[in-house]
Formats: structure tokens, sequence, C-alpha cells
């Protein structure tokens, strides 16, 4: 088990990109959460099983919605225990 720690920069916000990571994550069957910080960035933390999952939840949000421009993103990955929880939240 491996925790994904990305922050996302540029046009982030208000372009529906935390219910997108949300939907990917359902999709794939990933938990963790995702929040906008106050600097204008979007952050997530996701619980993955293999790397090979970890390429493929990356290459799938690192691009967010349609209405998002990310310029930049930083991830961090390190092992970990399991999440406590079994599902992806949308933090406001």
């Amino acid at each position: 088990m491996f925790r994904i720690d990305i922050i996302f920069r540029g046009r982030v916000q208000g372009v529906g990109f935390r219910a997108f990571v949300k939907e990917v994550a359902d999709d794939m069957s990933i938990c963790g959460r995702v929040w906008n910080n106050y600097d204008g960035s979007l952050q997530l933390v996701a619980y993955i099983d293999t790397k090979a999952d970890i390429d493929l939840f990356v290459d799938r949000v690192k691009s967010g919605p349609e209405m998002a421009t990310v310029k930049e993103y930083s991830i961090s990955i390190t092992p970990s225990d399991p999440y406590i929880e079994n599902f992806f939240e949308v933090v406001d």
C-alpha cells in the first residue's frame, strides 16, 4: 500500500476538479480525500495498492477536467498502512 500526495496548481478551483478526482478514484476503487487549499491549489491524498495503479491514477487525474488548467503538480509517494476508511471523500 502506498500513500500518494498530489498538489495541483493553476486554474484548479471552481472548475469541478474535486468531483473529477472523486469520480476517477471511485472508478478505480481508491480511498482518500481531495480538498481546495487557501492558496488556490488543490490537494489530494490517495491510498493505492500497486505502482501500476499509481501510474494509471496519476495519468487520469493530472490534466483535470476540461475547464481546468494545470500549470504544475507535485507528487509524493510513501509506503503506508491501509487507509482506515474505504471511500474517497471530497472535503469542503
